[in-house]
């Protein structure tokens, strides 16, 4: 009876262990999982901008909220315990765009939130007078 209970015991231990050691994973890869999918919708609408843009949210094309949201579900779509929850696209002053992503991801201790953000400029006068082979992040 005493070695049941002291496996029981054990188990137990193990089995807070593993749900805390799989929570804290999963909460890793959603904060990852954050910030690949506000770096791929930044790029994908700092894309859409065109060369005249007078770096207003108002001069933003139409559909860049939705670019953003299609760029941030590719890009999580092989994750199955991380879903994206909110999208929001701004413009900065500096002409910069800035995409923000909030993802849930589930755990064996319930889901967890997290937030990526991404700022990308468009390619500009100034970047190609430069021969930058890549735009320069914000």
């Amino acid at each position: 009876m005493d070695s049941s209970i002291s496996i029981l015991r054990l188990f137990s231990v193990l089995a807070v262990f593993m749900a805390l050691v799989i929570s804290l994973f999963a909460r890793q890869v959603g904060a990852a999982a954050a910030q690949g999918a506000a770096d791929a919708a930044a790029v994908a609408v700092a894309d859409l901008v065109s060369s005249d843009w007078d770096c207003t949210e108002a001069g933003l094309p139409a559909d860049a909220a939705a670019t953003a949201a299609r760029a941030a579900v590719d890009r999580t779509a092989q994750l199955a315990a991380v879903q994206p929850t909110a999208v929001e696209v701004r413009a900065d002053g500096t002409c910069s765009v800035i995409v923000t992503v909030r993802v849930e991801s589930a755990g064996w201790l319930g889901s967890r939130g997290a937030r990526g953000v991404a700022c990308r400029r468009p390619t500009s006068a100034e970047g190609a007078a430069l021969r930058a082979p890549i735009v320069p992040p914000c």
